[in-house]
């Protein structure tokens, strides 16, 4: 839709959601805990998407239009994994690094209190023995990956 803000011609489109979810095994976890990750990763490829709409023309939007797109899969190495990758602006080369880091963000102030991926890493880590990483390319979008071991005796039961 179109919408008149002041001066300002404010353009946005939906954003679409692509799920291509594998074949996965019952896996040991702390399913809470995941849906939290989960949560906090699409929020920020929403987050990222919806600047980015700012910044492009409606005829960008409409040939490349946002998308989201969830993977997941088993790896050989016996893991589960899961991708949420978004179309959007990527992220810059020297901020990656600090991107797990408690209370750094990219987002602008008042906008995020820099916990959200901090936690997600601490959940994946520690509370499951996976991993989590971050592979993205300015212009081209962000892919967050998550590894799971199908086994894996946990710290506590799972809720």
């Amino acid at each position: 839709f179109l919408q008149l803000d002041g001066w300002a011609l404010r353009i946005s489109l939906e954003t679409m959601l692509q799920k291509n979810y594998g074949d996965l095994p019952l896996i040991t976890c702390h399913p809470g805990q995941l849906n939290q990750v989960f949560m906090n990763l699409l929020v920020n490829a929403i987050d990222a998407l919806e600047d980015y709409t700012g910044k492009r023309s409606y005829e960008e939007l409409k040939a490349h239009p946002n998308i989201i797109q969830i993977h997941t899969s088993v790896s050989s190495n016996q893991q589960v994994t899961i991708a949420i990758q978004d179309n959007g602006p990527g992220i810059l080369k020297i901020l990656k690094s600090k991107l797990f880091n408690p209370f750094f963000t990219t987002k602008p102030i008042g906008k995020g209190t820099g916990l959200g991926l901090s936690i997600c890493y601490d959940i994946i880590t520690e509370k499951h023995g996976g991993k989590i990483s971050c592979k993205s390319e300015r212009g081209k979008g962000t892919t967050f990956l998550i590894e799971l071991p199908i086994r894996k005796q946990l710290d506590s039961q799972p809720v």
